[in-house]
Parts: C-alpha cells; sequence; structure tokens
C-alpha cells in the first residue's frame, strides 16, 4: 500500500505533466512496486543516538523540476536520500531517479542535483550534489556531510560507555566540466594539473601570476574563470 501511494503520487505529477520544455517522459516504465521505500525513522528506538541526520529536520515544501505539484520534503545528510510526505501523510524515501532530479528545497531556495562524481580516491558515487555556482562549461558543486559514530557499552568499571552519535562534518567541494565528470575539487595545483594534464603549461603560468587557496570560495570562483577561459 505504501508503493501505491508513492506510484500515485508520482502519476499523478508526472504523467499530467509528461513534457516538461521538450522533455519527453516515459512515465510508463516505472514499476509502481519499486518507484519507492517505506521510510523507517531511525531515531525512534529505545538506544537513541546523539545528535540527528539532518541539517533541516523539518519537512519544507520543495518543488522537483519535472513534477508539476510541490511536495514536503526533507534531506537526509548522513543517508543521501530524500524523504517526503505523501497526500495521506505517509513518508517515503525518494528513489534515486534522474527523473526527480534537480531538486528545490526550502527557503531560501537550495538546488539539489542527482549526479554521478567522483571522489579523491578515483571511486564512483551517485547521490545529491548542491549547486553553487556555474561558470560556462564549468559548475561547482558541494556535499553536505554528516558523519555516524557507533556506540559503546562498557564491559569493565575502567571504560567508560558512549552513545551513538551523529556529527557534522565539513562539506566537500565538487567541479563539474561538461561533457567530462564531476570530479572533487583540486586543493594545489598539483591536484588541478592531474585533472587537467593537457593544460599543464597554461595553469603553471596562471598560478606563478596569481597565487590562489582553492580552499577559499572566492579562489575556487576565480578559478572557475580562468578555466573557462581556456
Amino acid at each position: 500500500m505504501k508503493n501505491f501511494y508513492l506510484f500515485v503520487f508520482c502519476f499523478v505529477g508526472f504523467i499530467s505533466h509528461a513534457q516538461f520544455n521538450g522533455f519527453n517522459m516515459k512515465y510508463e516504465v516505472l514499476d509502481p512496486n519499486t518507484a519507492g521505500k517505506i521510510f523507517r525513522n531511525p531515531l525512534n528506538n529505545t538506544n537513541r543516538p546523539e545528535g540527528q541526520p539532518y541539517l533541516a529536520p523539518t519537512f519544507q515544501w520543495a518543488k522537483i523540476e519535472r513534477v508539476n505539484q510541490k511536495a514536503r520534503m526533507r534531506y537526509n545528510v548522513h543517508a543521501d536520500e530524500f524523504e517526503f510526505i505523501t497526500p495521506k501523510s505517509d513518508t517515503l524515501i525518494l528513489d534515486k531517479l534522474a527523473d526527480f532530479s534537480p531538486i528545490f528545497l526550502g527557503e531560501p531556495e537550495i538546488k539539489y542535483v542527482l549526479t554521478t562524481y567522483t571522489h579523491r580516491s578515483g571511486k564512483n558515487h551517485t547521490g545529491y550534489l548542491i549547486e553553487r555556482h556555474v561558470e560556462g562549461n564549468f559548475t561547482l558543486y558541494s556535499k553536505e556531510n554528516i558523519t555516524y559514530y557507533e556506540g559503546r557499552t562498557a564491559k569493565t568499571t575502567l571504560e567508560t560507555s558512549r552513545p551513538a552519535k551523529y556529527v557534522k562534518a565539513t562539506e566537500t567541494w565538487y567541479l563539474k566540466k561538461e561533457k567530462a565528470g564531476v570530479f572533487e575539487f583540486p586543493t594545489s595545483k598539483k591536484q588541478l594539473v592531474q585533472l587537467f594534464p593537457s593544460q599543464k603549461e597554461q595553469i603553471e603560468n596562471y598560478f606563478n601570476q596569481h597565487p590562489l587557496d582553492l580552499k577559499q570560495q572566492n579562489d575556487r570562483l576565480e578559478l572557475m574563470v580562468f578555466l573557462n577561459g581556456l
């Protein structure tokens, strides 16, 4: 029944708006039995962890670009999932489908984009990034992070019990180049050259004249202007 509610939500919102800005959606391929998952609140238990997996725990009105009707949603940062409330007041987890992206959440509005991106380690992950700035062929994204630490029960009187907890971590920044992918934003000239080896000479000359601290937002934006001009 929960999945049926999600299908109705998607079917009404999507089929009635089957063409959006020229995009022809094929909603007939959606399977109502696998369109979403039932939400189970991780905080509703006896050993409730400290903190929470949300930066904004309150459900807010959100707009999915290709859906005509708004819905109340919130973003679970730790799980990297969106939760939404159905017209029947059920809470469901939105599947990570391209048709459900981008999502514009809250006020002031934050644009979440579902995309595949590459960590510094070289591993790929598909999840939600926040669009922060567009400069020509380049887009700057950030990833909110909350880390979960397991609790520990003291086994002896010499040990101390420790509750499980969610802790906010620093944002991770990503750079997208059209037709090239989304990569973790370089924090040094060396990392930048590794991303764009064919522009090594131009990059080195630029850094000699413009020493940048790529951990600073203004310098990230300045670098994007330079890269877009190459």
